[in-house]
């Protein structure tokens, strides 16, 4: 029989076993997983030395036999007479620390923060440099210029924000939180623009120098906080220390900012204004100290809104975002004044008392804008003259509400000298 015809006839027999021989040499069976009773196995990482690098390095192996030796040498490194250098040394000693360990050396390194620093977490973290603002005292509060900023930009609640600031000087970590800090330092700039510092004293007058500089050192402080509101997100997280943060700081934003975005900023802070005093709950503030300040807090930003708005954007003829109707409603949310109130209510019934005639002046520069300066307005041949009229005999009914505030009891909350100066103001 020729070889071809013998491996013809085998060939058959061997290709019908084919695919078994196949599937048990070429793909042997998996191995069965792990049981859950039976351990890990340890995987250790081998690291060669600078010597030895892709040879296998036993430097390792000397040090886990000898940790007391220190500086050790692998065995080809002796044989070569070279110096053995474990190049990755000091980056598997910070792995190898556990975190524990690993903060004790931090703290060795860097020290412990100050008391004061724990106790006021900074908004600043983030930045760069070091902040140029100062931080406010308790003192301060208690100032003379405190209680003439409060008259002159009544946004901020005497008694609720002053309680949260002691409590955090205290030790309590969520009374003002990132935001409620970032408002102080808004405060501590207006404080510098009038030079005062952070204990609430005049600093040392110098003349035109010193006025120079103090200008622009409050330019600094202002880039420096629009610089904190963007790293926060204040204008795209409303919130009531946010806001109040965004409409007490544009007044500082003239020489730092263009007229667009002071205007898009401002445009923003009345809109989180609305969202906040319309669809946040009323209980939202959470104050702690009672229904009546959460109302007062409520009450003196929609008012500070409204009023700022009517004067400033209403009188220049631009675009009124907040309405008589929106003012209307808002107040329906507040509580109603009874004879026999709480001690807290103190704060509210003054809120009440003099926002009465500046929202009164507002309603009457919003009747200017409908007649004379606003968009509409501007486009009729003919101005409305008895609108204009009826708007001018407002005036003096307010010029008499104002000096009416004069004669009226204010208590050990306001000074009379405080009175005068917020009458002539308006006046």
């Amino acid at each position: 029989m020729s070889p071809k015809s013998d491996s013809s006839s085998t060939c058959p027999y061997i290709l019908s076993f084919h695919p078994l021989l196949l599937q048990l040499t070429v793909f042997p069976p998996a191995p069965s997983r792990r049981s859950s009773a039976q351990p890990k196995s340890s995987r250790q990482q081998f690291s060669a030395c600078g010597a030895c690098r892709m040879l296998r390095c036993d430097l390792k192996d000397l040090q886990n036999a000898n940790p007391s030796l220190g500086h050790a040498t692998c065995s080809n490194c002796q044989e070569r007479g070279l110096k053995c250098v474990d190049e990755f040394a000091e980056i598997k000693a910070v792995k190898l620390l556990r975190r524990g360990r690993r903060l004790q050396q931090v703290e060795a390194v860097y020290g412990k923060a100050a008391e004061e620093e724990r106790r006021y977490p900074s908004p600043t973290a983030s930045l760069p440099h070091s902040s140029c603002i100062p931080r406010l005292r308790p003192d301060f509060f208690r100032s003379p210029f405190f209680s003439a900023f409060l008259i002159q930009r009544p946004i901020i609640d005497p008694l609720e924000f002053s309680w949260r600031f002691f409590e955090a000087h205290k030790g309590s970590t969520d009374a003002l939180g990132s935001t409620g800090m970032l408002l102080c330092m808004v405060i501590a700039t207006w404080a510098t623009s009038f030079g005062v510092n952070e204990a609430g004293e005049p600093e040392p007058h110098g003349g035109q120098h010193a006025i120079r500089i103090r200008k622009e050192r409050t330019n600094m402080m202002a880039r420096e906080l629009l610089q904190l509101i963007d790293l926060h997100g204040i204008l795209r997280k409303p919130t009531w220390d946010g806001v109040r943060v965004l409409l007490l700081i544009m007044p500082l934003t003239e020489d730092v900012q263009t007229p667009m975005e002071r205007l898009a900023m401002y445009e923003a802070a009345i809109n989180q204004v609305y969202t906040l005093c319309s669809l946040a709950s009323v209980t939202s503030i959470n104050s702690g100290q009672g229904e009546y300040v959460d109302a007062a807090v409520r009450a003196r930003i929609f008012w500070y809104a409204h009023v700022h708005e009517g004067v400033t954007t209403g009188l220049r003829g631009g675009r009124l975002l907040l309405t008589n109707e929106d003012l209307a409603a808002f107040e329906t949310t507040l509580p109603a004044i009874g004879t026999h109130l709480p001690s807290s209510a103190m704060s509210y019934t003054l809120a009440i008392r003099y926002a009465k005639t500046p929202i009164r002046l507002s309603t009457i520069c919003r009747e200017i804008h409908a007649a004379l300066t606003g968009p509409k307005a501007r486009q009729c041949d003919e101005i409305d003259a008895v609108q204009l009229h009826g708007a001018w005999n407002d005036l003096g009914h307010a010029w008499d509400e104002l000096e009416n505030l004069r004669h009226l009891a204010t208590g050990d909350f306001i000074q009379p000298q405080e009175v005068d100066r917020f009458v002539n103001g308006w006046q």
